[in-house]
C-alpha cells in the first residue's frame, strides 16, 4: 500500500500574486504527466531510498530541492515507498511545503520540519543562474546538512537534449550549462563525497535524434518529429518495462553512464573534501 508520512510544514502566506522567476519552466512543468524518463528515474531514486530506509528501520525522510509542482512525490507514493517529504523550491507559484532558494538552504535549515536523510536535487543544477559556482554551493549546503547516514541524489542531463553534445544549434532556454558527466563530476566532487554514478534511461533520449539535424527548430518538421516520437511512440506502455530493464543491465555492466537520458550521482555525508 503506498504510504506518504507528513510533518507539520511552515506555509508562506501570499497577499498578491507571487513573482515568476522562471517563466519558461512555470509553464513547461505545471500540468506535467509521469512519462517514460519519469518512470525509469524514481524507480531508482525509490530503490535507493527504500534500501536506507532498512537501513534505518524508519520511513526516510526526504527533502525534495528544487520540488516545482512536487510530482516526485507522486512517483515515489507510487512505487510503494514510505517516506516523509518536504518540498522546496523558489518558485511559490509550484505550492511547494516551503518557498526557498536552495542556495541558502544551511543557512534557513530551522524551516525545516526535521533534519533530512535523503535530499534529491532532480534535474535542478543546470537551472542555477551562477553556474559552477553556484552549482559548489548547493552542493556544500547539502553536505553540511545531511547526516553521515544519509545521503544527496543528484540527477544530471547528459543526452537529454543532447546537452552533454554541446551543438551550436540547439538552446534550452533555462538550461544554465551543459556538461559531461566528467564535468559534472569533477565540480561535484570538489566540495562532497560521490559514492556510486548511474545511468538513467537509454530508451528515452532516442527521441531526441531528430535534435542531431542542423536544421532542428521546435517548429519545424524536425521538431514536429521529436514531439511525436516522445510524447506518442515513446509513451507506449511496453517501453517503460523496457527501460526498466535496459536501465538495470547498462548499470549492472557499469557502462555508458554518461550516454543516456541522465545520470545520478549519489553523494555521502561525512568528512568533506574541501571547501568551495
Amino acid at each position: 500500500m503506498n504510504m506518504h508520512i507528513s510533518g507539520a510544514l511552515p506555509q508562506l502566506t501570499i497577499d498578491e500574486a507571487p513573482v515568476v522567476h522562471s517563466p519558461y519552466l512555470v509553464q513547461k512543468l505545471k500540468g506535467q504527466a509521469p512519462n517514460l524518463y519519469g518512470t525509469v528515474k524514481f524507480r531508482m531514486v525509490a530503490e535507493k531510498i527504500r534500501a536506507l530506509g532498512k537501513e534505518l528501520g524508519r520511513p526516510p525522510r526526504v527533502l525534495d530541492l528544487g520540488c516545482s509542482t512536487s510530482i516526485s512525490r507522486e512517483y515515489l507514493e507510487g512505487n510503494d515507498l514510505e517516506f516523509e517529504y518536504c518540498g522546496v523550491d523558489y518558485e511559490a507559484t509550484f505550492d511547494p511545503d516551503i518557498v526557498m532558494d536552495v542556495r541558502e538552504l544551511y543557512a534557513q535549515r530551522h524551516r525545516l520540519p526535521w533534519v533530512p536523510d535523503v535530499i534529491m536535487l532532480l534535474d535542478v543544477l543546470e537551472h542555477l543562474p551562477g553556474k559552477e559556482r553556484d552549482i559548489q554551493t548547493v552542493m556544500q549546503e547539502c553536505h553540511r546538512l545531511i547526516p553521515e547516514h544519509g545521503m544527496v541524489l543528484v540527477i544530471v542531463p547528459q543526452l537529454y537534449r543532447l546537452d552533454r553534445l554541446k551543438l551550436s544549434h540547439l538552446t534550452y532556454p533555462e538550461h544554465e550549462v551543459r556538461f559531461t558527466l566528467k564535468e559534472w563530476s569533477g565540480i561535484i566532487e570538489k566540495v562532497t563525497n560521490i559514492e556510486k554514478i548511474e545511468g538513467i534511461g537509454y530508451l528515452s533520449c532516442l527521441p531526441y535524434l531528430p535534435m542531431l539535424s542542423p536544421w532542428y527548430t521546435e517548429t519545424n518538421a524536425h521538431g514536429r518529429l521529436f514531439k511525436y516520437l516522445r510524447g506518442t511512440v515513446f509513451e507506449w506502455a511496453p517501453f517503460k518495462t523496457a527501460e526498466i530493464a535496459v536501465t538495470g543491465l547498462m548499470n549492472r555492466l557499469g557502462i555508458l553512464k554518461g550516454w543516456c537520458n541522465s545520470s545520478l550521482l549519489i553523494c555521502k555525508g561525512g568528512t568533506l573534501k574541501k571547501t568551495c
